[in-house]
């Protein structure tokens, strides 16, 4: 899917919080994972100005609904059991990862798992992968 505008984004975000609750999102430093994280909250009537990277807190918390993790940082699975991700990821209903990792060891099944390729600096290429 291409997508040409921050307008269109937001439309395809909030497309996303209609039909799906697991997003793995794959994609360079600056391609968007983070604003298409935006637009999905958005789309669960969450307010999307509070949404930013986790990379460094390795996850974030959107109004009890919306778990965003970001695994750039994480190199060993017992990482994950460590920082209470994992028993974060069972607590919640929506969850989106940034450059997930391990995603066979998992608690969730069939989760959509997108990758975003920046073509411009306001085009963005998102494929699905699954």
């Amino acid at each position: 899917m291409k997508i040409s505008s921050p307008e269109e984004m937001l439309d395809y975000g909030k497309m996303l919080a209609k039909q799906h609750k697991i997003l793995l999102l794959h994609g360079e430093l600056g391609a968007g994972k983070t604003l298409l994280t935006k637009w999905f909250a958005q789309g669960l009537g969450l307010n999307h100005n509070f949404v930013q990277s986790p990379t460094y807190a390795y996850l974030n918390v959107y109004e009890s609904k919306l778990l965003h993790i970001d695994m750039y940082r994480i190199k060993e699975y017992h990482e994950l059991v460590e920082k209470w991700i994992i028993d974060q990821i069972n607590e919640f209903e929506y969850i989106i990862i940034e450059r997930p990792k391990f995603i066979d060891q998992l608690p969730f099944k069939d989760p959509t798992i997108l990758h975003i390729q920046k073509t411009s600096e306001k085009e963005r290429d998102i494929k699905t992968l699954n």
